[in-house]
Order: structure tokens, then sequence, then C-alpha cells
């Protein structure tokens, strides 16, 4: 259903998607919260929505939509189950943006819905406002990245966090919700994980990008880059430990540069020695995950980098953000303590499930491969969708007037 249809109705033949058209799709809500979901979309006269009518359930949805698609999934009352849920509609329409719809007026109801992978939250009954507030954050995002690849970085300064692990995990998420081109760059250049956990031995590593006499360009690039099986490109650290003193901030900066333009997402695994270069990688980021478990020799180390963080004063900015890593709810160490001595929201919980890691780096594939339907597997797809969600899709992206229009249609 066009929600601003100027078509012959006459016409039986499906019309063409106009260009500037966002697709908007109700998720798994009940007849009266549809309607009113229905109403304030369409109190958005001045912009070209098109509604899309889906299953009712991500399990019975026949088709996956084409192009960038926002869900707007109106969450159950059993917020434990909101992460599976939001990851059964990402799995079904695996471009989508999601926009969680709950009943619960709270900051509490917020977080929990933020944690388990919706990019916007609103409340029920909707508000067109806040609703095309939303339309305007996620539509901007998606339009501004359609030519730069996303660069993710992931770091801890606690040794043990499992951020080798995750990048890699993550990776493999990326490409089967997305099919994009995903690439891998390891600057944890004295430990070299990465080759070890994708079982590779890279026979070119990042070193050899290091003269400062030769431009990094794509071939010289291309020509140090290993492939994996799955089809994943490896930067790796360099074979000898000494050399990893090679690697300059400029070096890292240029190859992120060009890295950019090859590929749709580059995951940098930053390990837990800070330096120079890393934060050249950050400054080449637009996500920086920060991992912490359930510890005092986990929280104290990211309070310590807060500091530096904040220091650092990053001239473009970088969006931080603090993933809870094997998440235990029984721990003493509850999520509640470790956000009042980080002062910082906690973005992300991947459970405790040392069986799916442990086969993860057994056969150095992808989740669905080695571990369905384990616990971290939705965490991590949920974590994969926060960063593929806003990528844009290979075919085009909007022109900046829709922006305008939806905009102007709200008063923004």
């Amino acid at each position: 259903m066009d929600l601003n249809n100027n078509d012959n109705p006459n016409n039986s033949t499906p019309t063409r998607r106009h260009r500037n058209q966002i697709q908007v799709a109700i998720c798994a809500a009940s007849e009266a919260q549809h309607e009113d979901l229905c109403a304030s979309l369409a109190r958005l006269t001045e912009v070209n929505l098109e509604l899309i009518d889906i299953a009712a359930t991500p399990r019975s949805a026949a088709t996956r939509t084409e192009g960038f698609v926002i869900l707007i999934v109106v969450l159950r009352a059993d917020s434990e189950m909101w992460p599976l849920q939001i990851h059964e509609w990402t799995e079904r329409v695996p471009q989508a943006a999601v926009i969680a719809a709950v009943d619960q007026h709270s900051g509490d109801a917020v977080r929990q819905a933020l944690r388990a992978g919706a990019q916007e939250v609103i409340f029920l009954p909707s508000d067109p406002t806040d609703l095309a507030r939303c339309l305007v954050k996620i539509s901007e995002a998606h339009h501004d990245n359609a030519a730069n690849a996303v660069v993710c970085s992931l770091v801890s300064v606690a040794g043990g966090a499992g951020v080798t692990s995750v990048t890699a995990a993550l990776a493999f998420a990326l490409m089967r919700q997305q099919h994009k081109r995903v690439a891998l760059v390891d600057l944890a250049l004295q430990c070299s994980a990465l080759s070890a956990l994708l079982d590779v031995d890279p026979e070119h590593t990042l070193s050899e990008l290091a003269d400062p006499t030769s431009t990094i360009d794509s071939i010289r690039l291309e020509s140090v880059l290993c492939t994996h099986p799955s089809g994943l490109y490896l930067l790796a650290a360099p074979n000898r430990i000494e050399e990893s003193e090679l690697v300059s901030a400029t070096t890292v900066a240029a190859t992120l540069g060009v890295m950019r333009e090859l590929f749709d997402v580059v995951l940098v695994d930053c390990g837990h020695h800070m330096s120079e270069s890393l934060v050249a990688a950050w400054e080449q980021s637009r996500y920086l995950f920060y991992f912490v478990e359930q510890s005092v020799t986990s929280v104290r180390p990211a309070q310590r980098f807060l500091d530096l963080f904040g220091r650092l004063m990053l001239k473009d900015g970088v969006d931080l953000r603090f993933v809870l890593n094997r998440f235990d709810p029984a721990s003493p160490f509850t999520v509640d303590k470790i956000e009042t001595a980080l002062k910082r929201q906690l973005n992300a919980r991947i459970p405790r499930d040392d069986r799916a890691f442990s086969e993860l780096q057994l056969g150095g594939a992808d989740f669905a491969a080695v571990a369905p339907h384990s616990p971290a597997q939705a965490s991590i797809d949920n974590l994969a969708h926060q960063i593929s969600g806003l990528v844009a899709p290979s075919n085009g992206r909007p022109a900046p007037a829709f922006f305008s229009r939806l905009r102007s249609a709200v008063g923004l």
C-alpha cells in the first residue's frame, strides 16, 4: 500500500518504486496497533512513503523485500524476548533498519530495546512527530553512508575480553545478513590472533605497506590481502613480532582510507595494547566498540580507557559503544553496577556461550554453520545488524530532496 500514490488507480500493472520512496513495514502488531501506526504514517502527507504488507509473523514470511526497508517492530510484553524477536525479523529482511515500538513509557524500556538491536524507539500510542524524527535520523544515516564503507574498531584495554572471537563472528554474520564485501584488519600486531582463528597462513601482511616512500593504492593493498574460503578478506598482522614496530599511524590511516573505497564493511581488531596506530584507526571509524566483562579487572581498565578517549578529542567524532561480553545474569557484577561505574550505557550484551565460541574457533566459520540457534548467535546477529542496518544497498541512494520534504512535513 502506497501512502502517497499518485498513479492511475485503474492501472493494474505494478508501479515502479519511486527513487525517493522509503519503504516501511509494520511487524507483529495487533490490529489496533497496526491501525495506530498506519494513521501516524498517513499524516506525513508530504513524504513519499510506501507501507509494505508482510506476513504477520517472521516465520511465515515467504519472500524477502528488496532494497532498504525500515521495520517498525511492535515489541511484546516480555522484554527478555526482544533480542530474539528483532533477530527473527532482521533475519528475514536483512537490509532493514529497526524502529522498536513499545508500550512501556520508560527509559529502561528504551535502553532494553536499543540493546536488543533497534536503531530507534517510539512509544505506543504513536506520535507522528516522534515517528518522523526516527525516519529522518535513520534515512539520513542511510543516505550519508551510501558512498563509504562502515569502519568499525573493536577494542578492550583488558586482555582476554574476547575481542578477536567477536570480530570474526561479526564478520561472518555481516556476510550472511547482507552479502556485503567484508574485510578484517588485524591491529593486534603482536598477537596475530585473527590469522590463527581463521586458520590461515598469510603470505603477505600489513608490514609490507609500511614503506613510507610508496603510495598505498588499491593495487598495492589487494596484493597483500589474504582471502578466506568464506569470502572474507584479511589484512593480517606482521608475521614477526618485531615487524610490528614498522607499522606507523600514517600507514594505518592511509590503508583504511583505501579500504573504505573497496569494501562495504571493515572490522578492525584493535587488541588491547594502546598505540598511536590504534588512534589513527579510530579516527577512520564510524563505530568504536569497547568490550567489557563482569569483573573489577575489566571495568577498571574501561574507566581508564574512557579517560583516555575523552582526552583524545577525536576531530571527526566516533560513536563509542560499550558491549558486555560473556554476560551472566547470575553474576553479582550486574549491568546496573557496571553502567554506574562507567557512567555509560551498555549498548549490547553477548551471553556467555563457551560451547559456541569454542566451535567458532575450531571451525573458523559462521555461527550459523558451527553453532546454529546458540544463545550467542542471536546477540552477534543483532550487533551485526546495528552495524549493517544502515549500510546502503548497492542499487543507489535516495536524492537529498527527500530529506528536505521529510523535515518540512513535521516542521524540523
